[in-house]
Parts: structure tokens; C-alpha cells; sequence
């Protein structure tokens, strides 16, 4: 449980980060090139489901996508380090 929280933060805060970076700076600046590299699965898949989604001008469901990919992503590699952790101190 403790693993799909700290995953969901990370997701939480990488999408957030992204979304006011994007406002802000601008995606190919140098602080949103870092943080879509950040949040990589997640603005791979977004950028090529993308054109499938439609018109959205506030792009939500993109971010969306971006969320839940990274959130497995996330849960993942968390429970990887667990897993080698746990095995290393056996």
C-alpha cells in the first residue's frame, strides 16, 4: 500500500510540475525539457496518444495519461528497489 501511495505522490507531483511548467516557461525550455525527461513514460505515451483524443485546448486528458502511465511506471521501479533491497539484505 505504502509503495501505490509514494508512487501516486510522484505522479502527482511530476504531472503538476509539468502542467505549470508548460504555462509558464514554455515545454522546450531547459526547466521543461528536465521535467518531461522527469516524467518519462508518461509524456512519451501522452504524446503519442495525443492526436487520438481530440481538440482540447486545456489538454487534460493528455495530462491525464500522462498520470496513470507514469503512476504504474512509478509503482514499478518502486517495487524493483523494494525487491533488490529485500534480496541484497537476505
Amino acid at each position: 500500500m505504502r509503495i501505490i501511495l509514494w508512487a501516486l505522490l510522484l505522479a502527482v507531483a511530476w504531472t503538476v510540475t509539468l502542467a505549470i511548467v508548460a504555462r509558464s516557461p514554455g515545454v522546450h525550455s531547459t526547466p521543461g525539457i528536465w521535467t518531461g525527461v522527469f516524467g518519462l513514460p508518461g509524456v512519451v505515451v501522452a504524446s503519442w496518444v495525443r492526436p487520438f483524443l481530440g481538440r482540447n485546448t486545456d489538454d487534460r486528458l493528455g495530462y491525464a495519461v500522462m498520470f496513470v502511465v507514469n503512476w504504474f511506471f512509478y509503482c514499478s521501479v518502486i517495487l524493483g528497489v523494494v525487491s533488490v533491497k529485500r534480496s541484497l539484505l537476505k
